[in-house]
């Protein structure tokens, strides 16, 4: 099944799956997908995507601004045009430490994939 482009802004961006304000799915099983998911999000300076973690492999690619990614027991500085690749089952925690908004996708090897948080 063959689905036509469409422009993320006829998304809105209100993610009832997600803790994040600014999170839409662009491309899921809405679309046709079965296999995959992706998400375009949106942190304003000081933004948090708090310590998650997810039932499948998940590719961050920061399009711009600059972060903090907590990977495990790692911590990265990441700016734009940078791609972080996150295990399955691995915490990990985004936070946007510049001045400038951060813009990321998010792609998930699995479509509807958990989110799952060490606190609840």
């Amino acid at each position: 099944m063959a689905v036509l482009p469409h422009s993320h802004e006829d998304y809105d961006p209100i993610n009832t799956r997600s803790k994040i304000p600014g999170a839409r799915i662009i491309t899921a099983r809405t679309c046709g997908a079965t296999q995959m998911e992706l998400w375009e999000q949106y942190m304003p300076p000081g933004g948090v995507i708090p310590l998650h973690y997810h039932d499948c492999e998940e590719s961050l690619t920061f399009l711009s601004g600059e972060v903090e990614v907590i990977l495990g027991e790692e911590r990265h500085q990441v700016g734009a045009d940078t791609t972080v690749f996150v295990p399955e089952g691995v915490l990990h925690e985004v936070r946007n430490v510049g001045e400038a908004p951060v813009r990321l996708i998010a792609v998930f090897a699995r479509a509807a994939p958990a989110i799952l948080y060490p606190d609840s």
